[in-house]
């Protein structure tokens, strides 16, 4: 005999006739089958599209809810995503949420709209029936013979009307779709890109690079000769700007103008011995070496030449020179050339400093020096330094003079600007004349007219070395327009940077060379050198060797003998790759990766990748 039902659980069953009168005819369902302890647990019951629940028994666990896709089931109004226990007094609704009948897809860059057609129709569903259980997977089966709804064009084109993409509609295409599915993406709708505009470029008609020989005629420099020095002639045209080409406008596929990025525009200006025509082409004056300078702003000039028959020595004295710097002999110990073009050296270098706003070439042996070429050779410019380090000295300079002037004044008293500068320069800025005669030293040993004229800049520092005419002739706008002078002066030298430079030797020892172009060894090679290269450094010859020696570059390294078997470590550095034929001891590093190079190696690639693998 069953067991009799209490009075509580039928009051239950009483409450949820009055919420559900369907439930009637199923209420013998809910009856426990057996004795066994599940039937405390809560149940679940589905009849006829519904969800009916029967809460636990004293002891028992609520019922728990899942569905199947692509029903969804919401439970007090919230759809839940994992099983849920469930009561009588929860609100339990279900739905079916298909996949649309069709998707409008728009790519990335906006140029095209597809249509993709996954059915015409859309059926109705039913939930499929499931016994009493106290974990329920609610599922439903779709009843192909009950279609509630059918695709049609009109909806469609509507769509996408709703989402103003409306210009150039492919409709054709959509209704063969829908008449004949292939159930693939289609292309309805296609923008245009915006055509890219030719932003403005210089054609330049000379060679920016400068090969390792030159000849003379006469005791004069051939430019002519087998072009190893790039020249030009009175009269020739030595580069063009070609200007800038706008672009064209496209459209997207909401009908939106999309405008082509801007192109850039180049400015050219005729320097020394060049003059600019009116269709945009440079001119030369005069023969020369044609030299281009700048980035957005390109400045031209033919860089004419300082030559020296013999040595560079005490006799001749130091050389600083706006232009090229042509030397036949050797540069003999302690002595320095400043050039604002390039330096040719048929000879050596000894224990000297050679700076180039252009390239370097020595043929010969460089031994105890120093080259800088490039940027570094505007780093290292006497003038450039002396004239950047007066400028931050006269303006602290003008600064305390107006301080100490106002502070006079606060008390009513008052006092000569040109005696303020004088005692201020005797007291707090003494570094100053020091200067001063330093960058005159430099600015009076200039061995050809400078690229901006000096006499202004001269006359105002020699007023500072004379305290009598200082104090009389000093006041705040007339320092104002000195460090102007100089601002002009120091920018001056750096706007004499060339684009391709390089360094190129024969040999070198004990040396540092530092460029932002290339360094090529076209002979011997390099021992116990510092060589730092914005570009790349190549060994030109088999048996140029590398010994002692720290090398950097910013592209690749080529080498052949490095180290050797009782020679000291070499360390190369590259940011892309190092090439070497031979290698002893040492180190390698690519980029921020090294390795210790214990074992000679022969004929070996170091790039980011093999250098990874042997870490």
């Amino acid at each position: 005999m069953p067991d009799r039902m209490s009075e509580q659980e039928i009051n239950k069953l009483i409450n949820m006739l009055e919420l559900e009168p369907e439930l009637d005819t199923h209420i013998a369902a809910f009856m426990p089958m057996d004795n066994s302890k599940e039937e405390y647990n809560g149940r679940l019951l589905v009849r006829a599209d519904k969800i009916f629940v029967q809460d636990p028994l004293p002891g028992g666990t609520p019922a728990v809810i899942s569905a199947v896709l692509p029903v969804h089931i919401h439970v007090n109004g919230i759809v839940i995503s994992m099983p849920t226990e469930v009561t009588s007094q929860d609100t339990i609704e279900w739905e079916i949420l298909e996949p649309p009948l069709y998707a409008i897809t728009v790519s990335e860059d906006k140029l095209q709209a597809f249509f993709t057609l996954y059915s015409t129709k859309r059926y109705s569903w039913k939930l499929n029936d499931h016994s009493p259980v106290s974990w329920l997977e609610v599922d439903a089966g779709m009843n192909a013979a009950v279609v509630i709804g059918s695709l049609n064009l009109n909806q469609i084109i509507s769509d996408f009307e709703k989402r103003k993409i409306i210009q150039n509609l492919n409709i054709s295409g959509i209704h063969a779709e829908l008449q004949n599915p292939t159930y693939q993406p289609i292309g309805v709708v296609k923008g245009r890109a915006a055509v890219p505009g030719d932003s403005a470029h210089v054609e330049l008609f000379f060679s920016e690079t400068i090969e390792n020989e030159f000849s003379e005629v006469e005791g004069q420099v051939d430019y002519r000769s087998h072009l190893r020095i790039p020249s030009a002639v009175r009269g020739e045209v030595i580069a063009r700007r070609i200007p800038v080409v706008e672009g064209i406008p496209g459209y997207d596929v909401y009908g939106e103008i999309l405008y082509p990025p801007p192109p850039t525009d180049i400015i050219i200006i005729a320097s020394n011995n060049t003059v600019l025509l009116v269709n945009n082409e440079i001119r030369a004056l005069r023969e020369g070496r044609p030299r281009v300078t700048g980035d957005r702003i390109k400045s031209f000039d033919i860089c004419t030449s300082y030559i020296v028959p013999g040595n560079v020595n005490i006799k001749s004295g130091n050389i600083l020179f706006s232009g090229d710097v042509i030397v036949h002999g050797d540069v003999e110990d302690n002595m320095i050339i400043e050039s604002l073009g390039n330096v040719y050296v048929a000879g050596s270098v000894y224990t000297s400093t050679i700076t180039a706003t252009g390239s370097i070439l020595v043929k010969g042996n460089v031994a105890n020096s120093k080259l800088y070429s490039g940027y570094f050779g505007v780093m290292y410019n006497r003038i450039y330094n002396s004239s950047q380090l007066l400028i931050e000295e006269v303006t602290q300079l003008q600064k305390a003079v107006r301080m100490l002037i106002q502070a006079v004044e606060s008390r009513k008293q008052s006092v000569n600007y040109g005696q303020a500068v004088l005692l201020l320069l005797e007291s707090k800025f003494q570094k100053i004349p020091q200067i001063i005669k330093d960058l005159l030293t430099v600015l009076t040993n200039v061995q050809a007219m400078y690229h901006q004229d000096l006499h202004q800049t001269l006359h105002f520092l020699n007023i500072f070395l004379k305290p009598t005419q200082l104090v009389d002739f000093l006041n705040d706008a007339s320092l104002s327009g000195f460090i102007n002078m100089l601002e002009e002066l120091h920018g001056g030298v750096a706007r004499m940077q060339e684009n391709k430079v390089e360094v190129n030797i024969g040999k070198c020892q004990n040396s540092t060379l530092k460029s932002n172009g290339d360094i090529l060894i076209h002979r011997d090679g390099i021992v116990q050198s510092d060589l730092f290269s914005s570009g790349n450094i190549s060994f030109l010859k088999t048996y140029s060797v590398c010994r002692g020696s720290k090398l950097e570059a910013g592209g690749t390294i080529t080498a052949f003998l490095v180290g050797g078997e009782s020679g000291a470590q070499s360390y190369l550095k590259a940011k892309r790759s190092i090439t070497v034929r031979k290698m002893y001891l040492g180190r390698i590093t690519i980029d921020r990766y090294s390795i210790d190079i214990t074992e000679p190696v022969e004929n070996k690639v170091f790039d980011i990748e093999t250098v990874r693998m042997v870490r």
